[in-house]
């Protein structure tokens, strides 16, 4: 069964997705005009709430979730297997408290652009249909009729039979745009390629086989999710089988941005090289376009690595100088926080990708979908560098044309995504770890 992909409606004039395909015209200004430009961001400005579905029934969750299988006397009632709730806590759960001068807030185990989180997370299992409170790590019941099938009827690829499992990952258009203006809808789609890229790391660490659909009936999950497609659509759809355990690992769950800055110290390359390689292996997504991503490695402190952009060859892992005597400080504005926290990291990654090469194939939706996949690719870096002791943070506010210009590849590639890498400070932001190692198994 094969769909042509539909856009939903545009949230303002001029952003994206357009209200209707147009093979990629739209997709094209909308980079020009807001893509690739760095707004002028209202750091005041405030952000949109998370989604609430008033008078839903809510489910609560057991907390701090239980990683182990279910046993028998000890399952929810509305028999949702344990290993679900910790999956939801561990993809957009609040797992810990940060302290700051202000006062106290609640964090994730991913990172938001401006921390506004615009994503949420839906489930349709064989007892119902439900959304996700974060806050309160609840289920609000939306269905109590198993709805998987209507789910699968929407792919374009449907799994061969239906699984136990799919987790409907949105957007709220509207929750970053008074900070960041139409730049907002851009972040939007890295931000679900992470949470995607999370749900993805975490089945595929419990044997649930997962496959990300980003080419569905966008109207056909909307209805039944009982949107409105003028405030929120959805951006990706991962069916798999259900865990019957969850086993995350320590570095998964410490994965967290560098706020207190990095240490100016040398990271070594084994390490650098073993970080790329885990971030570029195959992404289970239903559709594998014919120019895939690139990883760029912009180094300052690698022992054994000189100074400069060097581009990571496919076929064998090797890195290629491309411009020497570069430094992740070159790829962000002058004076900004980028640029001082590019100064401190050890190196830089820069994810790129080719939108002109599926335009033809998939219209407008391919922008958002190459940078939902992205984001994917920015989860398994994180993941990775915490599994060596490092730091990573991902920048929302990269120069894109600054950090084009380094990479040498054409004018059909270009920046997606830039993470800098490093050894964290050791003193900094008080953090209050609300799921720690003895909460493992």
């Amino acid at each position: 069964m094969t769909r042509t992909p539909a856009a939903s409606p545009a949230s303002s004039p001029g952003a994206y997705p357009s209200a209707v395909e147009t093979g990629g015209a739209a997709a094209r200004r909308f980079h020009l005009r807001h893509g690739r430009v760095l707004p002028a961001i209202d750091p005041a400005a405030g952000t949109t709430a998370p989604k609430h579905h008033p008078g839903a029934p809510v489910l609560p969750l057991l907390f701090p979730p239980d990683f182990a299988p279910a046993r028998p006397g000890n399952r929810h009632p509305a028999a949702f297997p344990e290993p679900l709730g910790a999956l939801l806590a561990l993809i957009n759960g609040v797992t810990r408290i940060d302290w700051t001068g202000t006062g106290a807030s609640a964090g994730r185990p991913v990172p938001s652009g401006g921390g506004a989180y615009p994503g949420e997370v839906y489930l349709a299992t064989p007892s119902g249909l439900c959304h996700y409170l974060p806050s309160v790590h609840a289920l609000e019941v939306l269905s109590r009729t198993d709805q998987r099938t209507s789910v699968i009827h929407a792919l374009n690829q449907p799994p061969p039979e239906v699984l136990e499992l799919a987790v409907l990952i949105t957007s709220r258009l509207d929750a970053n745009v008074a900070r960041y203006g139409p730049f907002g809808h851009r972040l939007q789609a890295l931000d679900t390629g992470v949470l995607t890229g999370q749900a993805l790391t975490l089945l595929e660490s419990a044997g649930a086989e997962p496959t990300a659909h980003a080419c569905f009936s966008g109207e056909e999950l909307g209805r039944l999710l009982g949107l409105d497609a003028r405030a929120e659509v959805v951006h990706a759809v991962i069916t798999a089988r259900t865990p019957d355990a969850l086993a995350p690992g320590t570095a998964l769950l410490r994965r967290r941005t560098a706020r207190a800055g990095f240490e100016p110290a040398p990271v070594p390359l084994p390490a650098l090289l073993a970080i790329l390689a885990d971030a570029a292996g195959p992404v289970p997504l239903d559709h594998a376009p014919p120019a895939p991503c690139e990883l760029y490695v912009v180094a300052h402190r690698v022992t054994g690595l000189d100074t400069g952009c060097h581009r990571r060859d496919r076929r064998t892992g090797r890195l290629v100088p491309v411009a020497p005597d570069a430094t992740p400080r070159d790829l962000f504005p002058p004076g900004g926080p980028g640029e001082l926290a590019g100064f401190e990291a050890a190196f830089a990654v820069l994810v790129t990708g080719d939108y002109e090469s599926c335009y033809p194939r998939f219209g407008d939706r391919w922008y958002r979908m190459l940078n939902l996949r992205a984001g994917v690719i920015g989860t398994r870096l994180g993941v990775a560098a915490a599994r060596h002791g490092l730091g990573a943070g991902l920048r929302c506010d990269v120069d894109t044309a600054a950090a084009d210009d380094l990479l040498d590849a054409g004018p059909e590639r270009t920046t997606l995504l830039a993470a800098l890498f490093g050894h964290e400070r050791g003193s900094g932001t008080p953090v209050c770890q609300l799921l720690s190692e003895k909460d493992l198994p």
